[in-house]
């Protein structure tokens, strides 16, 4: 009974910490990291700002706490993606899922990016992140090349997984810079890039 309880408070404490950092997030979006206060966040969720220390110690751990989130969502669609027998075919069914993906959460992407720019703590968990992702999809890249026959060179296949990455990096800046490009089919040209870089 004791452990069944234990279970409940913790699934209860893991909600409210998803949902305070998606009311973060939001309020980030509207007034950038330094613009949002821990009273903003905790207005915006019902939540005493005492409460919400209770759970993170500042809004560089909210932070950090987002990147994490977003590291796991990530790992999580690589590892299925990984399990698909033909690994070309299924990252390209999936290129308009992760273009619009990118584009809309832009704001919030670009935001932690230059909170990275400052500070030194999250832009090592950023940095660590993208490493552990980098490393994943290199895999992925060099068994879609095994799988057709080639065995290309470690330099290519980091090039290559540098290149796979800054398309959807670029669609966010492209996102910002002009919001319009949201509107547009582009999924149809990214699948053709990712293709012709990856069969190659």
């Amino acid at each position: 009974m004791s452990a069944q309880l234990d279970r409940k408070t913790s699934d209860k404490a893991e909600l409210r910490r998803q949902q305070i950092l998606d009311a973060a997030a939001e309020c980030f979006k509207k007034r950038g990291f330094h613009g949002a206060s821990m009273a903003d966040i905790s207005k915006s969720f019902g939540m005493s700002c005492g409460h919400i220390y209770n759970y993170f110690e500042s809004k560089e751990a909210i932070i950090e706490a987002m990147v994490a989130r977003d590291l796991e969502h990530t790992l999580g669609r690589l590892a299925t993606l990984s399990e698909e027998k033909d690994l070309l075919k299924a990252l390209l069914l999936r290129t308009d899922e992760g273009v619009q993906r990118r584009m809309v959460n832009s704001g919030m992407d670009a935001e932690i990016l230059a909170e990275a720019g400052r500070n030194p703590k999250v832009a090592k968990t950023v940095q660590d992140t993208d490493r552990e992702i980098r490393e994943r999809l290199a895999a992925l890249v060099e068994h879609i090349h095994h799988t057709a026959g080639s065995q290309p060179d470690p330099d290519t296949v980091r090039a290559k997984t540098t290149l796979l990455m800054a398309i959807f990096d670029g669609l966010m800046i492209r996102a910002i810079r002009d919001p319009e490009v949201v509107k547009q089919n582009l999924g149809p040209t990214v699948r053709l890039m990712i293709q012709n870089l990856l069969a190659g």
